[in-house]
């Protein structure tokens, strides 16, 4: 009898694994029945939790409830402790999912001093967790983070990186909600050096890792220091990212289309084939960086450092006035009609670049390579042309007579 309902009880596990839970309530049934007639309460108490579990899964929740109180008292009368927690974590999510906070923190605080009780460091970090967010949930935030904090210990005792990233997500969002911006920040900036940890030298997917710590990457990089790091291939895309430090990070291939990067620091990033369309760079640094192939198409680029970096990249309608371009690498660029005005492209390699309908007016070209470029149609007003190299005489003439200037 007992090995048929042990038999059952696997089969029904089986069934549940693979959403089969109409079934494996069946099977469960089955085996309790026959655990009942042998007078086996240790497996009637496994067969109870696991038909919870079924009722559970098919959204009849006071079902459910009531297995798991009888799977209580099952283990409270054999002394089974764990079996006892685990009838209790059953009861507290279920009450919880009833949206009955008072209830679910009573079983998680019985279950608390249990797996504290028996040395179950894992339980104690998952109990304090699910009873700090219904704390959470009752507006009740001092209770809240007290537990949340202690479950941040356990966590980091138990290197358990996953977890120390959620905890850290639900102190920063308890501290909002209290009102503690300060407390927010720095639990925020914790959860980004976690982030930082885990990705210098990774190969691992960005997105991977910024989920299991928390946070979210159009929201909560601002400002972060992100130096280094390979970020090949992450996605950006609209995210806030003003005053980031990005400088001699890894971004190629990644999408930053539509990001805020103003006054963000890229000095030596890798942005190679960088989706960087329509984003907000005014004021960034970008001095040596490398965007050969990126796409910087309707780009806000007015004020930024790009002294020395590689733009043999796409250009058309960028803004870039005021911007630092001195000793840029903008060979064959594609620069039609972007707004140049007031630039410093004073040593620029130009050659082949495509400046045709480029506002020029008052840009420092002085000593340029321009050689094959293409300025028709180019604004070139009180631009300075001195020892710009690869103008033939008739483009100089034609360039005069437009406004620019060509005395040293």
């Amino acid at each position: 009898m007992t090995t048929e309902a042990d038999y059952l009880l696997k089969q029904g596990i089986s069934q549940y694994q693979t959403s089969q839970f109409e079934a494996a309530l069946q099977s469960w049934q089955q085996a309790l029945s026959l655990y009942q007639a042998s007078i086996d309460l240790r497996r009637q108490g496994a067969a109870l939790g696991n038909l919870g579990a079924a009722y559970q899964a098919l959204g009849n929740l006071p079902q459910a409830i009531a297995c798991f109180q009888e799977h209580l008292s099952v283990a409270q009368q054999i002394q089974d402790r764990l079996g006892e927690g685990k009838a209790l974590l059953n009861l507290a999510n279920c009450y919880r999912a009833l949206g009955d906070a008072p209830r679910a923190i009573e079983y998680q605080q019985q279950r608390l001093a249990i797996v504290q009780a028996i040395g179950d460091r894992q339980g104690s970090a998952q109990t304090l967790l699910n009873l700090g967010t219904s704390y959470y949930s009752l507006g009740d935030y001092t209770k809240a983070i007290a537990c949340f904090k202690d479950c941040l210990v356990i966590a980091r005792g138990l290197e358990d990186l996953k977890s120390e990233g959620q905890v850290l997500r639900s102190l920063r969002l308890a501290y909002v909600a209290s009102g503690d911006l300060t407390g927010a920040i720095e639990y925020q900036q914790q959860q980004i050096s976690l982030a930082r940890e885990l990705l210098v030298g990774a190969t691992d997917d960005f997105a991977r890792i910024v989920k299991m710590v928390g946070l979210n990457p159009t929201k909560d990089f601002a400002e972060a220091n992100l130096s280094g790091i390979n970020l090949s291939g992450a996605a950006f895309r609209g995210a806030d990212l003003h005053g980031a430090n990005f400088s001699g990070a890894n971004l190629s291939v990644a999408d930053l289309s539509r990001a805020d990067l103003k006054h963000a620091i890229l000095s030596g990033a890798d942005l190679t084939f960088t989706n960087l369309s329509r984003a907000n760079l005014s004021g960034a640094h970008l001095a040596d960086a490398s965007l050969s192939n990126a796409n910087l198409r309707d780009a806000d680029l007015r004020g930024a450092n790009l002294s020395s970096a590689d733009l043999r990249c796409l250009l058309p309608r960028a803004n870039l006035s005021g911007a630092n371009l001195s000793g840029a690498n903008l060979c064959s660029a594609y620069l039609a009609s972007a707004n140049l005005s007031g630039a410093d492209l004073s040593g620029a390699g130009m050659s082949q670049a495509d400046l045709s309908g480029a506002n020029l007016s008052s840009a420092n070209l002085q000593t340029a390579d321009l050689s094959r470029a293409e300025l028709n149609n180019a604004k070139v007003e009180n631009a300075r042309f001195g020892g710009a190299n690869g103008l033939s005489e008739e483009m100089k003439r034609d360039l005069q007579l437009s406004g620019a200037i060509f005395e040293t």
